[in-house]
């Protein structure tokens, strides 16, 4: 329970609705409630009084307060059904609101170095499904086990007035159905629970995978393999929910057994109430009609507790990336950022958490403010992860990077990155429009600062084209551009930030000869007075630096 107790102190910011929501469901449940059983007493009454009046005797009878009782009732429960769908969904979709927000900024310290680690489809799953199941959370068992408490109290309370025995009987059965019911269902039930969260979120990581790779499978003739354990998948799915289905089906019918045997036992007591003299003929219909509709209040509980565990495993899978240590720690007091931008490795080496081997090994390397390096080497051989530790993604396993004479560990990380302006291949490109996409970096730029941006990254003919110019969708990561026309796109992003450290990760990769030219030329002016890190496995593009270094197993040495 500890997964959702946490949970359930994200709600605290939403009281004021979720307290709305549960009192207008007792509203609600109370209503009805008092609705059966006043209009049981009331044909009940109705019918003496007219018996009587056959008998020749007179019996005097209030018709007009008990029928206006009943109206404002059923307006009641109308009303207050209506407030309490609209008040709970409100509630709910604020605490998923804010729970998203809340995971989105746990997830901000986890990248890149621990949800690299992750599949795509798992995190979305988690981001998406997974939060939407803590919405039973609220709508399905805490609004529904407090309004069956304070209701059961009530009614049994209330029951006592007539007998006590039958607000005893009752009670104990109205305990058996509200608490040994539910707790022996979510029992039975919690496996096929916990595994149709799992079953899920692994039909979903496939079918992303299907999707993102669907050419690929259509071309390698792979794809009716993939469709067919895709489709496995799902019947296991089928039996599951099935199973669980099933269960609920009972623990309905069980719970509704209870219902009855009650109902039968209180109409059995209340006659010998009645023959005894304890209760009128009104009185018995109001107990029996009463004893009928408290039964509602406990309908759901059985259903509600099955959900318990698809709930709590979904909580826990959230919690789970949540609690994920970030490969950095923030300093306690950080440095303001210096004036200047020297850059300094002195004996670095690393090593990923997963691998044994060092990716970097003994690297040291000093780059004063404005020099420019270019860091050749093949695939594989620590060119980006060196990257990584310039911008503080990992921290190294032995030695320091500094900027500016101080290690970097002392400033704050999202203050550090604004010392840096990335372009590699896989600058990501949203599914907006250009206009957008650009401002990505530079979200208050004017539009001088657009149209210079557009001009040195070579787009301004590209956009004169476009009938509609900077508002153009590019389509989910840039689909509707061209590669070249992509890879501008983040030029000109590059230069709307303006940062004084560059960072150039195979800027160019995948471009044609004559974009590549077109791109390190207005790279090389832009790059002028900044300080560049290039790391590449060509040799185009090296003329824009200084030194040139290469890069072989995680050890550097210069060319």
């Amino acid at each position: 329970m500890k997964d959702l107790w946490f949970f359930l102190k994200l709600f605290k910011p939403h009281g004021g609705w979720l307290a709305g929501g549960i009192f207008l469901a007792l509203l609600t449940a109370l209503a009805s409630i008092a609705l059966l059983t006043l209009s049981g007493w009331f044909i009940s009454s109705s019918a003496i009084a007219g018996l009587a009046a056959v008998d020749g005797n007179t019996l005097a009878f209030n018709f007009m307060l008990p029928a206006a009782q009943i109206r404002a009732l059923a307006i009641t429960r109308t009303l207050g059904r209506y407030g309490e769908r609209l008040v709970t969904h409100e509630a709910t979709f604020r605490v998923l609101a804010g729970i998203r927000s809340w995971f989105f900024q746990q997830l901000i310290p986890l990248v890149p170095g621990r949800l690299s680690v992750m599949r795509s489809g798992d995190l979305l799953s988690r981001m998406t499904a997974d939060i939407d199941a803590l919405d039973a959370l609220y709508l399905r068992l805490l609004a529904p086990a407090v309004v069956a408490t304070i209701g059961v109290t009530a009614v049994t309370i209330f029951l006592a007035s007539y007998s006590p025995l039958i607000s005893l009987a009752t009670g104990l059965m109205l305990i058996i159905a509200s608490i040994w019911v539910p707790w022996v269902f979510s029992r039975l039930g919690r496996a096929g629970a916990e595994e149709i969260v799992v079953l899920a979120a692994n039909f979903r990581i496939r079918q992303i995978d299907m999707m993102q790779g669907l050419a690929d499978l259509i071309a390698n003739r792979a794809y009716g393999r993939f469709s067919a354990f895709l489709g496995q998948f799902s019947d296991l799915m089928i039996v599951t929910q099935r199973r669980n289905n099933r269960l609920s089906a009972i623990s309905s019918a069980f719970t509704l057994l209870l219902s009855q045997s009650t109902l039968l036992m209180a109409v059995a007591l209340a006659a010998i109430a009645f023959k005894d003299g304890l209760l009128s003929g009104p009185d018995l219909a109001v107990v029996v009609f009463c004893v009928i509709a408290v039964f509602e209040l406990v309908t759901p509980l059985p259903q509600a507790m099955q959900m318990l565990a698809k709930t709590q495993k979904a909580a826990r899978r959230i919690r789970q990336v949540t609690e994920m240590p970030p490969t950095i720690t923030a300093p306690i007091q950080p440095l303001a950022l210096p004036g200047r931008y020297d850059l300094q490795l002195n004996d670095v080496s690393f090593c990923y958490p997963a691998q044994q081997d060092r990716v970097l090994k003994n690297i040291s390397l000093t780059l004063p403010q404005g020099g420019k390096v270019a860091i050749v080497g093949p695939s594989g051989s620590g060119k980006t992860t060196l990257l990584h530790l310039l911008m503080r993604y990992y921290d190294p396993e032995q030695g320091s990077v500094l900027l500016a004479g101080q290690n970097i560990r002392r400033y704050d990380a999202d203050e550090l990155m604004s010392c840096f302006g990335v372009l590699s291949q896989r600058s990501q490109l949203f599914a907006a429009t250009i206009k957008e996409n650009l401002l990505i970096a530079k979200p208050d730029a004017s539009a001088t600062e657009l149209n210079a941006a557009i001009k040195a990254a070579g787009l301004e003919n590209f956009i004169g084209y476009l009938p509609e110019g900077l508002d153009t969708w590019v389509g989910e990561s840039g689909v509707k551009v061209s590669g070249g026309e992509a890879r501008r796109i983040a030029l000109a992003r590059l230069y709307l930030r303006n940062a004084p450290v560059l960072i150039l990760d195979e800027p160019t990769e995948g471009l044609d000869s004559d974009t590549e030219r077109d791109v390190f030329a207005a790279l090389a002016d832009f790059a002028r007075d900044k300080t560049v890190i290039m790391v590449t496995h060509r040799e185009a593009g090296l003329g824009l630096v200084d030194v040139v270094y290469g890069m072989e197993r995680g050890v550097l040495r210069e060319m």
